[in-house]
């Protein structure tokens, strides 16, 4: 089998003995003959020619995952004079194969920044209304010896809202770490439940403001929540339950 299993997997295909290939498939696969970049091409032929569907897939995807190896070859040099169709083919998978990897990143990082978002919401409300470490509402009385905080985005957002509050530039536009303050505190308006009670400053005025912005804003604002409440359900927080029920819906 070490020897002949390239000839036995022909002579199974051909006289019709499926359990002859699939050891034939195996000890290819595993067995003292591996596949190699210098041999997967000629294998990959012989196994498509063959119609087995495991061999195939092994010398495939070691194909695409050794391309600038196996693109220097002679076996790929006889393909694309033999078999120029299945050179097109491998190619055209392996192009789309690097942008779908491409967009796998893409899309991974737009997910962090959307779960840093939801963080940074989720936080906002725990200070506003809880209170962290030294910043909260005036009415909160801070321990000196306090439970560690369980929100990673406090530490942040404490910065953010301790510059917003003293920041002589604080109109829209003026200051890039107060234009982040009033993202945040508008995106918060936009998944808070109820304003009348939400403890977060300017809750309400973002809320009367949204109902008069353009269509085109609004429809920008209503992809980023959707897109958030896509991310991450929020833990159970009364201010987003409302807008997760409508999205939901």
């Amino acid at each position: 089998m070490d020897e002949f299993a390239l000839h036995l997997l022909v002579l199974s295909h051909v006289y019709v003995i499926p359990q002859l290939k699939r050891e034939c498939e195996r000890k290819i696969e595993h067995g003292l003959m591996m596949i190699n970049t210098e041999n997967v091409v000629d294998i990959f032929q012989l196994a498509l020619l063959c119609d087995a569907p495991r061999l195939s897939f092994v010398c495939h995807r070691m194909i695409c995952n050794n391309f600038k190896s196996v693109s220097a070859t002679e076996g790929w040099t006889a393909m694309k004079q033999s078999h120029p169709v299945l050179e097109k083919i491998l190619l055209e998978f392996i192009t789309d194969e690097d942008h779908r990897q491409k967009e796998r990143v893409r899309n991974t990082k737009e997910r962090q920044v959307y779960l840093q978002l939801c963080e940074a919401m989720e936080a906002l409300v725990h200070i506003c209304k809880d209170g962290c470490r030294t910043i909260g509402p005036h009415d909160k009385d801070f321990k000196v010896n306090q439970n560690p905080c369980n929100f990673a985005a406090c530490k942040g957002l404490e910065s953010l809202v301790r510059h917003f509050s003293s920041c002589k530039l604080r109109v829209p536009g003026g200051c890039i770490h107060c234009k982040r303050m009033w993202q945040l505190l508008e995106l918060h308006s936009r998944l808070c439940a109820d304003s009348d009670v939400c403890r977060v400053p300017l809750c309400r005025t973002f809320k009367e403001r949204s109902r008069k912005q353009s269509k085109k804003e609004e429809i920008k604002w209503n992809i980023l929540v959707e897109k958030l409440l896509r991310t991450k359900c929020f833990s159970g927080r009364p201010f987003f339950s409302w807008a997760i029920t409508v999205k939901s819906s």
